[in-house]
């Protein structure tokens, strides 16, 4: 039996996307401020940032760039790491990002839940979920986006 059809805003997508993660932070003030200054005085524009605080002790900031981006976003993010003594440093050349807005998201749990959902019954990994007021994006491995589109075209009502 199909799933039943959610009506959303629209679905943006964007690929040619790298992401970069900094990962076991000692947490402290002021670290995610000096390393974003330090990616913005380079001109480099973040198209997604995830951070996670483990509840105790540790950080974890993953950040999407465009793919030529990556050298210069790899080289900051290493260069923070060895300076603030963070576990380690992570990066995947090819990611994409898939977003379905809301036309009410008053009812985003069930936009999320569906979509997450969605992407799961096609097989397609979450790597990183960011939202807002208006969206929700889920970054993943970039050969899945065309199954990706596909398969949530198929699930919402979009514009």
């Amino acid at each position: 039996m199909d799933q039943e059809r959610i009506e959303a805003g629209g679905l943006i997508y964007k690929e040619n996307i790298a992401m970069v993660g900094l990962i076991g932070i000692p947490t402290h003030p002021g670290i995610g401020g000096r390393y974003f200054t330090k990616i913005a005085d380079l001109g480099i524009h973040v198209e997604l940032i995830v951070n996670l605080f483990d509840g105790k002790d540790f950080d974890h900031i993953l950040v999407c760039v465009k793919k030529e981006d990556l050298k210069q976003t790899l080289e900051i993010t290493q260069r923070i790491h060895e300076k603030i003594g963070s576990q380690s440093v992570i990066h995947e050349s090819n990611v994409a990002l898939v977003s379905i807005s809301s036309l009410d998201f008053e009812d985003s749990q069930m936009i999320a839940g569906h979509m997450f959902k969605t992407l799961g019954d096609n097989e397609i990994n979450i790597h990183g979920i960011s939202s807002s007021v208006s969206s929700l994006t889920c970054m993943i491995d970039g050969r899945d986006l065309e199954k990706a589109l596909n398969a949530l075209r198929k699930a919402f009502i979009l514009p």
